[in-house]
């Protein structure tokens, strides 16, 4: 009988994720809050009725993810898992706080859809589909460090920059959904791997950026020629 816990249980989480896991990650005690009974306790007295609902998902996410810790590529820096639900005023909406904590302002909350919202402050967008996703999107940036990182600012819109770089068969570049979010896009071949980094620039004023982590020298040259490329059709030079 397993207690539910992602390395236990991984489910569809994929092997660079549960390798990912096993060789950078480490759980850490936290403190669960209010949980089961008291919880719909709580909130029938702070909404006027229960919701068992978020109950339910608190329970799901705290047995899967709560004490999890390692380096997050996507954050930038050490995140752990902490799953509560603390409500607190009538007018706001039930979620999942601290999901994602990293120690500074910056982190990640769960709305009653499972939907990861990520923030900074008070400034947030919803960017995964799930937390599962975060840590494929996190096991991927752990991959690619294993090969020199080279950073370009996006030369248009990133739906336009996605399609046009797996359009080109020169760079035999496949879309990761299992790592993707709404403004965050991973691409993988051969012998790249680029990241589309726009979830930040919706949130604050950093600019989107595109990353790649090139195998080899050639690599890096054929993705630089048709970045400017396309610069250069959405620029009318060519």
């Amino acid at each position: 009988m397993t207690s539910g816990y992602i390395l236990e249980s991984p489910g569809a989480l994929s092997a660079r994720a549960v390798r990912f896991l096993r060789t950078a990650s480490h759980r850490v005690p936290i403190d669960h809050g209010l949980t089961g009974e008291r919880l719909r306790r709580e909130i029938d007295r702070v909404h006027g009725r229960p919701d068992d609902d978020i109950v339910a998902l608190l329970d799901r996410l705290q047995k899967r993810y709560s004490g999890l810790s390692y380096g997050s590529g996507f954050f930038q820096s050490k995140v752990t898992f902490s799953p509560v639900c603390e409500p607190e005023h009538p007018d706001e909406e039930l979620e999942i706080l601290y999901a994602v904590e990293t120690g500074s302002i910056a982190g990640a909350s769960v709305k009653p859809t499972g939907e990861v919202e990520i923030g900074i402050d008070a400034l947030s967008t919803i960017e995964f589909r799930d937390l599962d996703t975060l840590i494929e999107c996190d096991a991927l940036y752990a991959e690619a460090s294993g090969s020199e990182r080279r950073s370009y600012f996006s030369p248009g819109p990133m739906e336009e920059v996605l399609n046009h770089l797996m359009s080109d068969p020169a760079l035999g570049l496949h879309p990761a959904p299992e790592a993707s979010g709404h403004h965050t896009h991973w691409l993988t071949g051969a012998d790249t791997l680029v990241a589309l980094e726009g979830a930040w620039a919706t949130i604050d004023s950093r600019a989107p950026m595109i990353r790649s982590w090139p195998r080899h020298q050639q690599a890096a040259s054929r993705l630089d020629a048709v970045l400017r490329g396309f610069r250069a059709e959405r620029s009318g030079d060519r």
